[in-house]
């Protein structure tokens, strides 16, 4: 019996990469294409001037510049040097891990196209990135590092996540640039493809291993369900152009609770906490752990009533 269920676990482990490495690729050749290609000083002189407007540019900078949540802090120091408001630096690099196409496709697609999940996702994140960038603003001035004392540097933040950001020189041949744009991308989807594994594998085990009656018992409770599908959103580490299709084998909890693992995941994991905490002051980065918390697990609360 035990064997059976290793070779079952290992099947659905195995069918879960295989729906989202597609999706996982594809965003980590538009996160290399981003870093390499897109103008931000270009950007950053269209950004409005009033609070909403640049709440708007946060949310919706996705779309133009879709990242994963790894890419998105370091991009977002990169923008906060060459003059971006923080209030749309911080709320762009919240939001844009989820409100990008691939991302949004990919829930689509995991979830059977059910347009509920893609739109209560997006609001969810949305509304948390708003308010901790609105919170965050005073944090930071544009134009000027993150923090003196940071002991992670933009570039260290690039090796970390394997970006393999290099200098965009004109020197070299085509093929060159081709080949660095190629390995970029190759190294993110290498980089976060173990953080994809991993929450299969988890999701898989939960599955096969868990006792039926503890089964039932957090089908049976929203707000546990929740709770307990955040903390697995924290500690598992999948990328968001991958997480919906870990979300989605959860099929014994309330749709609720798939929403704050794919909300909360691409805002706060174990990853990310580290990044907050080494790229921006102490107290900024409290906040970028805390309100999205927050805010995910009253939203989702709020959703479970509304998306059955």
């Amino acid at each position: 019996m035990m064997l059976q269920d290793i070779q079952l676990m290992s099947r659905i482990a195995v069918s879960i990469v295989l729906e989202a490495a597609p999706f996982l690729l594809l965003g980590s050749l538009v996160s290399a294409a981003v870093d390499r290609y897109v103008d931000t000083e270009r950007i950053v002189s269209r950004i409005p001037q009033g609070a909403l407007g640049r709440i708007t540019v946060g949310l919706l900078g996705g779309m133009l510049m879709p990242v994963c949540e790894c890419g998105s802090v370091p991009l977002a120091r990169r923008l906060l040097e060459k003059g971006v408001p923080p209030l749309s630096a911080v709320t762009y690099m919240l939001a844009a891990p989820v409100i990008n196409p691939v991302v949004m496709l990919s829930t689509y697609v995991a979830f059977s196209g059910n347009f509920q999940m893609v739109v209560g996702r997006v609001f969810i994140v949305a509304c948390s990135a708003a308010l901790t960038g609105w919170l965050c603003r005073g944090y930071l001035r544009a134009g000027r590092p993150a923090d003196s004392k940071c002991s992670l540097s933009l570039s260290d933040l690039n090796h970390l996540h394997s970006h393999g950001a290099q200098s965009r020189s004109t020197a070299g041949c085509n093929c060159r640039t081709v080949l660095d744009f190629l390995s970029s991308g190759a190294s993110e989807f290498l980089e976060m493809g173990k953080y994809l594994v991993l929450g299969a594998l988890a999701s898989a085990a939960f599955k096969v291993f868990l006792p039926w009656q503890l089964v039932q018992v957090i089908a049976g409770s929203m707000p546990l369900s929740i709770v307990v599908l955040m903390i697995l959103a924290v500690l598992l580490c999948v990328c968001s152009e991958a997480d919906a299709f870990v979300a989605a084998s959860f099929v014994y909890v309330p749709p609720a609770a798939q929403l704050g693992f794919m909300a909360l995941g691409a805002m706060v994991d174990l990853k990310l906490i580290g990044m907050y905490f080494g790229a921006f002051p102490k107290k900024m980065a409290w906040t970028l752990v805390i309100v999205p918390m927050v805010c995910v697990l009253g939203l989702t609360f709020f959703s479970g009533y509304l998306i059955r």
